[in-house]
């Protein structure tokens, strides 16, 4: 192990190519999630409206602004 790359007492090193894909993995599903919860705040704004046809994507940006503030 480099001089660099010696853990402090009690830490652990991670090799870097491992915390990528930990980092891309939950990236992945934090997206994953964001998306879920605006298709369910979308589905409540047009069940809001009685489902009237023609609103979909204003219901998806409306629910978006809403879970990404």
């Amino acid at each position: 192990m480099s001089e660099e790359q010696k853990p402090l007492y009690g830490e652990l090193v991670i090799p870097f190519s491992i915390q990528k894909e930990s980092t891309i993995q939950e990236e992945e599903t934090m997206e994953e999630q964001t998306r879920l919860m605006i298709e369910e705040a979308a589905y409540y704004l047009a069940e809001k409206r009685g489902f009237a046809p023609g609103h979909e994507l204003e219901d998806w940006l409306q629910a978006e602004e809403q879970i990404t503030k």
